[in-house]
């Protein structure tokens, strides 16, 4: 089975039965990305980096800032095509868990299945910012497949439109993990936000997680007051901390390191005990680790 160019293998599943380094210090960044250079665009990709981010320039830079372990997330601008992910899931497997972007039109078999799930991945993601809503009656055999073995479902998107989208996926029984804030409307600010008090409202379902990261997409400012209501609405065991490295989206006015992502957090979400909660025990039970 093929998603993207990757192919699976008996050996190539072997490494996850890895033990993860000692030393590997216990933090978790629960979104960011990784590509090269070389690696072919989406045709409708909204931008494609001409710079690297690979795995292992992530992983010293996570760790020189107390992180070891990390969710990678398909980038949006590779499409379907999994393959760099997949080789950094199998390279890793004790510090990295994976949510690809998976095309309806490949047929997976119940052992390909089997095969994500044993490299590290967790969950699917729909990274539709800017793009259609999908046709979802075509991803109802994909969706059955991340319900029955408890997987996440990924939703980026403008927080306008997570009133139409949200209930459909709780509807259907699904965790959803929203990243960014809830990609709230930066000209509105999370008090006058409609998308964005859909998702604090969503809270009660028990089955949303919200991502404390990408300040710089919706406007530092805004995800500072955002973050009290987060917190209050979902509490630090369905919010997770992370960096979004390595920042990609383009057109935005930014200035964001990986150690400023953290030092945002610190500052925003003062109790240490909290904070604990939200880089380690959220994500290690939400993916396993």
């Amino acid at each position: 089975m093929k998603l993207g160019r990757c192919v699976f293998t008996s050996g190539a599943l072997a490494a996850a039965t890895l033990p993860a380094e000692a030393a590997t210090p216990p933090w978790i960044d629960a979104h960011c990305h990784v590509f090269v250079r070389g690696l072919a665009p989406a045709a409708n990709a909204r931008y494609a980096p001409n710079y690297d981010a690979s795995w292992q320039t992530l992983l010293d830079l996570a760790q020189g800032n107390g992180v070891g372990r990390a969710v990678l997330l398909q980038p949006s601008f590779l499409g379907f095509d999994n393959t760099y992910l997949f080789e950094a899931l199998r390279a890793e497997p004790g510090r990295f868990r994976g949510v690809p972007w998976v095309s309806p039109s490949i047929a997976i078999t119940p052992h390909d299945w089997e095969g994500l799930t044993e490299i590290g991945v967790r969950g699917l993601r729909f990274p539709i910012f800017g793009l259609p809503t999908p046709q979802w009656s075509a991803y109802r055999d994909m969706l059955g497949e991340a319900l029955k073995r408890d997987w996440p479902i990924h939703l980026y998107v403008e927080s306008k439109r997570l009133p139409e989208i949200l209930p459909l996926l709780l509807d259907g029984g699904h965790k959803v993990v929203v990243p960014h804030y809830g990609m709230l409307d930066r000209t509105l600010g999370p008090l006058r936000d409609p998308g964005f008090k859909v998702l604090l409202d969503s809270a009660a379902s028990g089955r949303v997680w919200v991502v404390m990261s990408g300040a710089y997409r919706v406007g530092a400012e805004r995800a500072r007051a955002a973050t009290p209501m987060l917190l209050d609405a979902f509490g630090p065991s369905r919010l997770m901390w992370a960096s979004d490295w390595p920042h990609t989206d383009t057109g935005l006015d930014r200035v964001t390191t990986y150690a400023k992502t953290l030092k945002w957090f610190e500052e925003w979400v003062p109790d240490e005990a909290v904070r604990r909660t939200m880089l380690i025990d959220t994500p290690s039970k939400l993916y396993g680790f």
